[in-house]
């Protein structure tokens, strides 16, 4: 049976195929040697398979999605190491989640601690909710998969409960947003025009970093002063406006593209020379480092034009269209983060 189904070639569909093709029976044993054997490739294949043919998007489930499960499924391995996965045992999923709550990861800390090459690194302490709600997620995913193909009848997350963010976290925007003057910092220790523009492009743009990677000069419109943002969150298409300051960086930056030696004459078709989410990820983080700014992510940046852009308006709709937001509800995150404005408002009151 291995040998008849490749998985490093064909597209995702393909691959699903090839698995829909298996009998019943051939397609049970394939995913449960592959939770026996903790194979992690072979996992993700069937899950990969599971939701192109049975998910909700199919093959159209996002590549920020795909990711997000791979990653959750990977370290679901590393810190279930003693766990049966056909057979976990009874509150493992709930004991997993309020190990990620509180912090418990050594297992994963120190596989990450050996492993070499690129990617991207756990990160230490507690996980938000939001993060842990995508593991599971992940973890759901996988078990959904191992139902389908047959091998386990096992649902060990289905009644997780996760618990909702608390206030003091919804309060306390400083822990996942860059501040003015830090964002000051970060712009004067920047030491070449492409970290400036990542700068920009998250901090008055709003770009997700998936975004910041597909967009190309041609999506530019500096006359216009918008640029047109392919494929973000939902695979949704949309216009941004430009600010006055990110405009010319990015003017400043496509003469410099244009006039690089090393491209012979012929304009990079992408703004950015970093082609990976890590590139950017680390690029941001030795910027942080150099700034003695603490490090909060890529996406923070976009929380800080969010919560810039509520606290210059005080209007949620316009922080919904400029982040492009698909309901407003999304956007009351910013209303949220400036409540010491509200407290100030009231402290005079008699």
């Amino acid at each position: 049976m291995g040998a008849a189904i490749d998985l490093a070639r064909g597209d995702v569909v393909q691959r699903a195929s090839r698995l829909q093709r298996l009998s019943d029976d051939a397609l049970r044993r394939f995913a449960v040697r592959a939770a026996v054997e903790r194979d992690s490739a072979a996992m993700w294949e069937l899950v990969q398979a599971h939701l192109t043919l049975r998910g909700t998007s199919g093959a159209a489930t996002s590549r920020h999605t795909l990711r997000a499960y791979r990653r959750g499924i990977d370290e679901l391995l590393t810190l279930w190491q003693g766990e049966n996965l056909l057979r976990p045992a009874r509150d493992a999923g709930p004991l997993y989640v309020q190990r990620l709550l509180t912090g418990d990861r050594s297992e994963l800390l120190v596989a990450d601690a050996t492993r070499t090459g690129r990617g991207r690194r756990a990160k230490q302490g507690p996980l938000s909710p939001a993060t842990v709600s995508l593991r599971v997620a992940a973890a759901r995913a996988l078990y959904d998969a191992l139902a389908w193909a047959g091998a386990t009848e096992a649902d060990p997350f289905r009644d997780v409960r996760i618990g909702k963010t608390s206030r003091a976290l919804d309060l306390a925007p400083s822990s996942r947003v860059y501040t003015e003057s830090e964002l000051i910092a970060l712009h004067a220790a920047a030491r070449d025009q492409q970290e400036t523009v990542i700068l920009l492009l998250g901090s008055h743009g709003g770009l997700r970093v998936s975004e910041m990677l597909r967009l190309d000069w041609a999506d530019v419109d500096l006359r216009s002063g918008e640029m047109l943002i392919r494929g973000g969150k939902g695979d949704k298409t949309a216009n941004v406006t430009l600010t006055p300051r990110l405009a010319s960086e990015l003017a400043s930056y496509k003469r410099l593209a244009l006039h690089d030696p090393s491209l012979y004459g012929v304009q990079r078709r992408s703004v950015l020379e970093l082609r990976s989410q890590f590139g950017i990820y680390n690029r941001l983080r030795t910027l942080c480092l150099r700034a003695d700014v603490a490090f909060k992510g890529v996406h923070a940046l976009r929380h800080s034009a969010g919560t810039r852009l509520y606290q210059q308006t005080g209007d949620l709709g316009q922080v919904q269209d400029h982040l492009r937001h698909a309901t407003l509800d999304m956007a009351r995150r910013y209303a949220r983060s400036d409540a010491r404005k509200l407290r100030s408002s009231l402290d005079d009151w008699g």
